[in-house]
């Protein structure tokens, strides 16, 4: 996946977001339409930097829960691409680690080596694209992972999900039959950061 460091291609949306969002929110600099995106202001991070980026497409799934007359949430699948190359680099998806976390970014099955990170979330922002259509921006907090920090998730702290397009749950009144699951496709950006000094 295209790493902080290096010259990353633009994001048509990440600009539509900047124009929309103005300095305060804005997910890259227009100075220079090379950079990879960062994360808006209230959601970014402290004392880290930039380990890579990617783009995910994938589905929100969710379960019909008729007695709460509502959909819950399930959890994310989703491919992960790199920012740069366009290639498939990871994937996404629940996995509770025991310590707080669910949300899961993981090397392709079989990569060498594994690596993975497992977060919680430390808060959210609702799309400046429309909340009734686009799940949250969210920044999280790692709590646990695999792989040491020359592998791609390893040393990896906080995930910022941004650019987020659709993913919302269809209309309470849909839900007419209990434990359906409905997937939802979804796009987002996430971006990946290290501790500026490894420990």
């Amino acid at each position: 996946c295209c790493a902080g460091s290096e010259a990353c291609d633009d994001d048509e949306v990440a600009v539509l977001h900047l124009r929309r969002m103005r300095a305060s929110e804005s997910l890259e600099s227009s100075a220079n339409p090379h950079r990879s995106p960062s994360a808006p202001i209230p959601l970014q991070p402290a004392s880290v930097k930039t380990k890579f980026v990617t783009r995910a497409v994938g589905t929100q799934n969710y379960r019909c829960d008729v007695k709460a007359g509502a959909w819950v949430f399930v959890e994310p699948e989703a491919d992960l691409f790199d920012w740069k190359t366009g290639s498939k680099c990871g994937v996404h998806f629940f996995r509770d680690d025991g310590q707080g976390g669910r949300a899961t970014w993981a090397s392709l099955p079989g990569a060498e080596p594994a690596s993975s990170v497992t977060v919680k979330l430390d808060r959210s922002l609702p799309s400046p694209g429309g909340a009734d259509r686009n799940i949250d921006w969210l920044l999280t907090n790692t709590t646990s992972k695999v792989g040491g920090p020359g592998t791609l998730f390893g040393g990896v702290s906080k995930v910022v999900r941004a650019n987020t397009v659709s993913g919302v749950a269809p209309p309470a009144g849909e839900c007419q039959h209990d434990a359906e699951i409905v997937k939802v496709p979804y796009k987002a950006v996430y971006l990946f950061y290290e501790p500026l000094q490894h420990q």
